[in-house]
């Protein structure tokens, strides 16, 4: 697997509110893409908005980053 889809995987398992969290702590943003996502696909469902946010944002994590969250946070990501 390459870095972009171990991410993927990883992240995949956080909520719609952790990843806005995670997003948060390690200073980039994300509540603009999820705003606009929201309002041009009409959409609300968080798992759908995820799935879609997911792959902007795979590539500006290392996986050591996303690791340390998850155990702080107690986010199963096994």
């Amino acid at each position: 697997m390459n870095k972009h889809e171990v991410n993927k995987s990883l992240l995949s398992k956080f909520t719609l509110n952790q990843l806005h969290e995670f997003c948060k702590t390690h200073k980039r943003e994300m509540n603009q893409i999820d705003y606009r996502d929201r309002v041009i696909l009409g959409e609300s469902d968080p798992e759908i908005i995820k799935k879609r946010f997911i792959p902007y944002i795979v590539g500006f994590f290392d996986q050591v980053e996303i690791i340390e969250f998850a155990r702080k946070h107690n986010i199963p990501i096994d």
